[in-house]
């Protein structure tokens, strides 16, 4: 080998081990969350909640059904 194509090669070899800078995007900037969204992480409560406004409603239908 000449001593250029070493130079070359070691040249080439020393690009391939030079470190990758490590780029770190920005973190994102968090929006106010909605007061619901906590209780929306509990699916209990969530349907507890649906339970409780299928009654109502089913109350509020049948309020004025009577028997005769």
């Amino acid at each position: 080998m000449t001593s250029s194509t070493t130079a070359a090669h070691q040249q080439s070899a020393q690009q391939s081990r030079s470190p990758m800078t490590n780029v770190v995007p920005p973190r994102p900037i968090k929006a106010k969350t909605a007061s619901t969204d906590v209780f929306l992480k509990d699916f209990t409560l969530v349907a507890e909640a649906a339970k409780r406004a299928q009654m109502a409603c089913l109350m509020r239908d049948m309020e004025g059904v009577g028997l005769s």
